[in-house]
């Protein structure tokens, strides 16, 4: 039986990590080990962690972002695969084991979540509103990021022959590994919501500004000189288009709404027709007249 390897990154993850370890340590799938790398947190979260004894293993760095969390969680790890959890998201018990029966020929998976939280009015169930990709996946995924990073499995030497997590990332750092590593290996995916995916109101805002020049980059480095999509160029204008797309919706939620009306202008440069640029742009002008995004 493959040794599993449970990778948590937390700062400051007070909040929600007794739920998020409860997660990982109730799975059905026996062989498992649970990983916590704390990144410098200021809050209790070594207070908690001290109560779980050896059930789970820490590892403790300065601050230095989620990339390089995750990646010196890696190292620690001894299972023959990889399987990332945020530390305010759960898992169902059945998660690893379901995955693993379904998608254990594949080098990567992912599965179906629920999205919750109280930047949510409802429960979302991923797949309803996000194609469930699987197979040969570039092309969509170089277009936006559909894998969420908690129902990831990957193959520890897969992960490491693909560079790991690009430290240089303060965000996004998880696109452009999937990018390297679906460029050379079909994706897996398991149609079951085993994972539910927490959204905070807070994530609204740093979802915009923060992340569009990641994003931009990202896009930059694929469709460049040696980059994973040169050989899918008609993909760009679309990889543009979305990723301004996306900021102007998450912005003109947390009520950023200059800012989104000006990615909302930009997404509709790389693609006129695009229908959802044009509902973000027109909806974002109505805020400052009171009426709600």
């Amino acid at each position: 039986m493959d040794l599993v390897s449970i990778i948590i990154p937390a700062f400051n993850a007070e909040a929600y990590l007794r739920e998020t370890l409860s997660s990982a340590l109730q799975q059905t799938y026996a062989n498992c080990e649970v990983i916590v790398v704390d990144d410098g947190s200021t809050d209790r979260t070594m207070a908690i962690l001290a109560n779980y004894g050896d059930k789970v293993r820490v590892v403790r760095q300065q601050n230095r972002g989620s990339a390089c969390a995750r990646n010196a969680g890696v190292a620690a790890a001894h299972g023959e695969w990889i399987a990332f959890l945020d530390a305010d998201d759960v898992w169902l018990p059945e998660k690893v084991e379901r995955q693993l029966a379904a998608c254990g020929r594949f080098a990567i998976s992912h599965t179906d979540s629920v999205c919750f939280g109280d930047a949510l009015e409802r429960e979302i169930l991923r797949s309803s509103f996000e194609p469930p990709y699987a197979g040969k996946v570039l092309e969509p995924l170089l277009v936006i990021n559909f894998i969420t990073n908690s129902t990831v499995m990957v193959r520890r030497d897969v992960f490491s022959r693909f560079g790991g997590f690009d430290e240089s990332y303060v965000t996004c750092e998880d696109w452009a590994l999937w990018l390297r590593i679906c460029a050379a290996h079909d994706l897996g995916y398991l149609a079951e919501p085993v994972v539910r995916y927490r959204f905070h109101k807070r994530s609204k805002s740093a979802m915009s500004r923060r992340t569009l020049s990641a994003r931009l980059r990202i896009i930059e480095e694929a469709f460049g000189p040696g980059g994973v999509g040169r050989a899918h160029m008609r993909m760009r204008s679309r990889a543009l288009a979305s990723a301004f797309q996306v900021t102007s919706h998450f912005a003109a939620s947390a009520g950023d709404w200059r800012f989104a009306m000006n990615c909302a202008a930009n997404s509709l440069l790389h693609r006129p027709g695009d229908a959802r640029a044009w509902k973000n742009l027109v909806k974002a002008a109505l805020i400052p007249f009171g009426v709600p995004y």
